[in-house]
């Protein structure tokens, strides 16, 4: 299953070069998506996009939503990408990166990456947040009763009016 964000799409939008292994990325994209977009859209809404997506069959509105939710996928992934990519398990236990003609970066350089991509993560999952909340109506899988773990999805209380006020 595709999880909204491709190798090509990876190496064309973020600073994930054509020369890394597809299976060195793809496995930072699923969790990814699954952590900090599913959390932004609700389960419910997330599986029915992913499943849409996947058979190709997604409406012009939620084509738009994923079109804004996949720059926030790819920099997350690239986030997990530079630690993943700096220090790799193995065989012989975690082990540092470093090839001929390249210098390994320390811990803080490698934090300070990280936050810098994660920033611009943070800056689309902002875009993506800003569209649901001006869009939401165009969404009836995001407002759905079904939806409750969306952190922008309205909390549904049966016991409360809205049109009542008390003083």
């Amino acid at each position: 299953m595709i999880y909204f964000v491709t190798e090509a799409y990876l190496k064309q939008k973020t600073p994930i070069t054509q020369n890394v292994s597809a299976t060195d990325v793809m496995p930072f994209i699923e969790p990814s998506a699954s952590s900090w977009m599913q959390s932004i859209l609700g389960t419910y809404f997330f599986n029915d996009l992913l499943v849409k997506y996947n058979a190709q069959t997604l409406n012009g509105d939620e084509t738009i939503l994923v079109e804004k939710i996949k720059p926030a996928i790819a920099w997350r992934a690239t986030v997990d990408c530079v630690l993943g990519l700096t220090y790799q398990l193995k065989n012989k236990g975690l082990q540092k990166q470093n090839g001929d003609n390249s210098e390994s970066v320390d811990q803080t350089e490698t934090t300070f990456v990280m936050r810098h991509y994660e920033q611009k993560a943070e800056f689309f999952e902002m875009i993506t947040r800003k569209y649901l909340k001006l869009n939401k109506d165009l969404f009836p899988e995001f407002t759905s009763n079904l939806n409750r773990d969306s952190e922008l999805a309205p909390q549904h209380d049966d016991n409360f009016n809205s049109d009542t006020m008390f003083i």
